[in-house]
């Protein structure tokens, strides 16, 4: 790990941001396979009751952070498709909505231009095949609710590749893209990106079946 952080690229990707990582916030429904944890309660949906430990760290986190973007990973099925393409939803961004007329303030705003940053590198690496998550808001929603309170939040759903059960692939693309964006903050090139690129990548659908 040291010799890691002596690398010149990695040396001036920290000297210029703070990374803070949750590596797994529900342990129980992931041994599971499943959204709720121990308690029966889906922690995703429990951002204003905080009835869960796992809730209450992740707002103490969020609020003593005070961080100017978050990243919120998932697993996503399979039987998502690229809108209009038999092709599987391999990786899916959403900029939350903090309301539900699905307004853009400069908080969403920064979120969705580093989300077509992502987008035009693993374009490179899995061509159609990223697609764009619903945005209805969820007012019970931490993704939503974390982009209410100001931090720029930005999904990530680990869908389908052909050939890739175990999602190997899949991993590496979530480091490129999650790679990029850092980068894209870190130069804050992001905001040199037209925030309605962001529009343009296809809707998720789900017209996939398994046989």
């Amino acid at each position: 790990l040291y010799k890691m952080r002596e690398n010149p690229e990695v040396k001036e990707l920290l000297d210029q941001v703070t990374i803070h990582v949750v590596p797994m916030l529900n342990p129980d429904g992931a041994h599971r396979f499943r959204r709720r944890n121990a308690q029966q309660i889906d922690i995703n949906r429990d951002a204003l009751r905080l009835q869960t430990p796992e809730g209450q760290l992740l707002k103490h986190v969020r609020d003593s952070l005070q961080p100017d973007f978050g990243f919120n990973l998932h697993d996503q099925s399979r039987y998502y498709n690229v809108e209009g393409t038999p092709a599987t939803a391999t990786l899916s961004f959403l900029a939350p909505a903090y309301d539900y007329e699905k307004s853009i303030n400069s908080v969403r705003k920064k979120a969705m231009q580093v989300i077509v940053s992502m987008n035009e590198e693993i374009q490179k690496y899995a061509p159609g095949r990223v697609g764009r998550y619903s945005d209805e808001f969820e007012p019970r929603a931490f993704g939503d609710n974390i982009q209410k309170w100001g931090t720029s939040t930005i999904l990530i759903e680990s869908g389908g590749y052909p050939d890739d059960p175990d999602k190997q692939y899949i991993r590496k693309l979530n480091y490129v893209a999650i790679l990029t964006a850092l980068y894209a903050i870190s130069d804050a090139s992001y905001e040199n990106v037209n925030p309605e690129d962001y529009e343009q990548i296809p809707r998720n659908d789900r017209k996939l079946l398994s046989l």
